[in-house]
């Protein structure tokens, strides 16, 4: 016996040297800590054998609690680091798990004077052998429970790996449970009776096992050189920082879990939706996640402009049964957007272009015959009616083109001024006035299109006998009003549907592009607008980032006369 608890502290230490070597990859020092117990407990099982006196026997008796209690404490901190459940190894948590072996250090060491562990000891000849016998006390069952507890939480994490498909992840824990069964099973069948060792417990015996075990999944199959430790925190991370909000629901629609992306869709908190039902959170995705035969699934949060497409997977268990699903919301506002933005652009630029051809065509056979001014003119203004929607379309697609890249940024008052002054030049029967605001605000350059885009529009479409536009500043704290305007008829209301729904009906079509290049060169720049429209004119509300000024907002107030602001 004595040459295997010799081979046992062998092994031992060589496997507690790697792992020492090892540091600080998760489970080292747990491993080295292991190690050490065994040895410990192989050594003083060594020096009781060779003792003579009763006396000596009973020291290194009590003294193996040193290492007895050591070894399941170690075992579970370093199941715990190599399986990744690092949030149980902090130090508040090694604290609690170390009590019960403290206490029975300290009780091992001093038993002859409580007895807890022991109740009594007395030398016997057994098969020639002089060992010593020990009736076990209160604490003995105490620590032996614990012990095994310990183990068994321990093999835990290197049961979900044994079916890896990392070759060397299954080896390591298949190596990593022997290492631990070898020595529980033969200190049960100790326990029970079932070895005669001559009152001697032969688990230390079992360490050599153990050790081979522990250094064959340190050499072999590389226990800290492909650690399957980042698994669980990596896929945990990935699911807190994907871009697409994630939700996991029972069967019972219950919100088990959601990452912050989602609880930011859904207008909530995690600490307030878990545990809620989908249908008390959000009553909108709920109804979508009821609606069956649809592949692609939208869906729009209230109060909000953003569009996720919903896509939803099932959750199932080793025994393939259904036990919960995933809801995925990924963000297609801008796609979504884009899509609209063409549907629009498609729709009227072939309404006008058609009409435009239609009355050129009809009017050209009738100038092949006969010799018109006023039909002429009409050609003409058609052909001119083209031109400018042709450049309308191509300013809207350099708004896009504008979109996929950095812009730089532009003094707003530089902006008004240059737009205020190329109005008046351009519309000398119209009175522009404009008072300056701050001259220190630098806005995204795509507000340059959206302001002459608007000014130009309230001048060219202002019809009243005494035209006028004004354009006025109003610096606040932290945002700047820009408002202007004039005193022509407003804008008509299925114009207006292409701000408020996003897009056009088939049989209410607006008259152009100018609408579209305020409200989607807004969009785009980072801001919103909204559009109020009577008799007296219309107001457009305009809000945008003012660069350098973190959350500062610039608000336009853009009141208009013209009866129709989407012709340009």
């Amino acid at each position: 016996m004595k040459l295997a608890l010799l081979a046992s502290i062998a092994v031992g230490v060589t496997t507690g040297l790697l792992a020492w070597r090892e540091r600080p990859e998760p489970g080292a020092v747990p491993l080295v800590l292991l190690m050490a117990g065994q040895c410990w407990w192989s050594a003083t099982l060594i020096f009781r054998i060779e003792a003579a006196t009763l006396g000596m026997k009973v020291l290194f008796s009590n003294s193996t609690w040193l290492g007895v209690a050591i070894i399941p404490a170690a075992w579970l901190l370093f199941a715990l680091e190599y399986g990744g459940y690092n949030e149980y190894t902090t130090r508040r948590h090694v604290l609690l798990i170390m009590v019960v072996p403290a206490i029975t250090a300290f009780l091992g060491l001093t038993d002859q004077f409580h007895h807890l562990i022991y109740l009594d000891a007395t030398l016997i000849h057994q098969d020639g052998i002089l060992s010593l016998s020990r009736t076990p006390g209160p604490w003995f069952w105490v620590i032996a429970v614990y012990t095994y507890l310990l183990g068994f939480l321990g093999l835990v994490p290197l049961l979900k790996l044994i079916t890896s498909q990392v070759r060397s992840f299954r080896g390591q824990s298949l190596a990593l449970f022997v290492g631990l069964v070898a020595p529980w099973a033969t200190n049960l069948a100790h326990l029970s009776g079932y070895l005669p060792t001559a009152g001697i417990d032969p688990t230390p015996v079992a360490f050599t096992l153990s050790g081979v075990a522990y250094l064959s999944a340190l050499t072999q199959f590389k226990l800290f050189g492909a650690s399957p430790t980042p698994i669980r925190h990596a896929r945990r991370s990935l699911y807190e920082q994907m871009h697409q909000g994630a939700l996991v629901l029972d069967t019972h629609g219950t919100i088990v879990d959601m990452n912050d992306r989602a609880a930011a869709v859904l207008g909530t908190t995690t600490d307030r939706a878990l545990g809620e039902h989908l249908e008390t959170v959000s009553p909108e995705l709920t109804a979508i996640g009821d609606t069956t035969g649809q592949h692609k699934r939208v869906f729009t949060p209230q109060g909000t402009r953003r569009t996720y497409d919903v896509s939803e997977s099932p959750v199932t268990d080793v025994h393939d049964r259904t036990i919960g699903r995933i809801i995925t919301l990924h963000d297609i506002s801008d796609l979504f957007r884009m899509q609209q933005r063409l549907e629009v652009l498609h729709r009227v630029f072939r309404h006008n272009i058609r009409t435009n051809i239609q009355v050129i065509l009809g009017y050209a056979g009738y100038l092949a015959t006969h010799n018109s001014q006023s039909k002429a003119e009409t050609l003409k203004r058609n052909a001119m009616e083209i031109e400018a929607t042709g450049e309308k379309v191509r300013e809207i697609i350099d708004v896009f083109e504008e979109g996929r890249k950095e812009r730089e940024k532009l003094r707003l008052h530089a902006i008004l001024r240059e737009c205020v002054d190329a109005t008046a030049e351009a519309y000398p029967g119209v009175t522009v006035e404009y008072d300056p605001g701050p001259e220190d605000l630098l806005v995204d350059s795509l507000f340059d299109i959206v302001c002459s885009n608007v000014i130009e529009n309230a001048a060219q479409h202002n019809t009243s006998p005494e035209p006028w536009v004004h354009v006025s500043v109003e610096a606040g704290e932290g945002s700047v009003e820009v408002r202007v305007a004039d005193n022509g008829p407003g804008i008509e209301d299925h114009e207006l549907a292409l701000v408020e729904e996003g897009t056009e009906t088939p049989l209410k079509h607006g008259s152009g592009f100018g609408l579209a290049l305020t409200a989607w060169g807004t969009d785009i720049a980072g801001g919103s607008v909204e559009f109020e429209s009577d008799e007296s004119g219309t107001c457009v509300v305009l809000e945008m980032p003012v660069a350098g000024r973190g959350e500062t907002l610039i608000r336009c107030s853009v009141i208009s006369s013209r009866k129709n602001v989407a012709v340009a």
